[in-house]
């Protein structure tokens, strides 16, 4: 895991996005999302939750997404 943020959905609901590099290099972020009775883990591009930020008007969420890429991308570590 290269950092983690907590994601607000809805309400409560604030699950972790957790970073990671994929086998083939690329990063990608790994949700648990709730689907009807259990909870399922989905993959995440980072341009497909950095949009989702922008979108739901969360910019701290935003920036804090941006700064853990580009950590990663870099070699640093959180």
């Amino acid at each position: 895991m290269l950092g983690q943020v907590r994601v607000p959905i809805a309400g409560p609901y604030r699950p972790w996005a957790r970073l990671y590099r994929r086998p083939d290099g690329r990063l990608a972020w790994r949700l648990r999302l709730w689907e009807v009775d259990r909870a399922v883990a989905r993959w995440v591009d980072p341009d497909t939750l950095r949009s989702f930020a922008q979108t739901s008007r969360l910019p701290a969420l935003a920036a804090e997404l941006e700064s853990i890429v580009e950590r990663a991308r870099s070699g640093r570590r959180p």
